[in-house]
């Protein structure tokens, strides 16, 4: 499965980077902005991407996850500091796979990849 990492935040990123290999999954692309969010997901083509809330220059993973799911009918699993009902359910609309909230484990990120496996079959 091709993995989408859409995180600001350098450390993060490559943290998540690891574990998504680590967990045997391929690291098709990473971005930081919802530009670069929707720029790679339409370059790469990948299977799932893993969207932080908050991105860089101030843009929104809301915006680039609505985005990536009309053009390509791609879900996300969503990464964020807080993780409340109101932000949960304002991501409905895009048929989020998950949510993981940060810090970021390797346990849940292998329960979301799961779960989306089982979705492509």
């Amino acid at each position: 499965m091709r993995v989408l990492i859409v995180e600001d935040e350098r450390l993060i990123a490559l943290h998540l980077e690891m574990l998504v290999t680590e967990l045997g999954y391929e690291v098709c692309g990473i971005a930081v902005s919802e530009l670069e969010a929707i720029a790679s997901a339409t370059a790469h083509r990948p299977d799932v991407v893993l969207m932080d809330i908050r991105l860089a220059d101030g843009s929104s993973g809301f915006h680039a996850a609505r985005k990536i799911h009309a053009a390509h009918s791609l879900r996300c699993i969503f990464l964020s500091g807080n993780l409340d009902e109101k932000t949960r359910l304002a991501l409905l609309p895009y048929e989020p796979i998950g949510f993981v909230g940060k810090p970021i484990l390797s346990s849940e990120l292998r329960s979301d990849f799961e779960k989306a496996e089982g979705l492509s079959h």
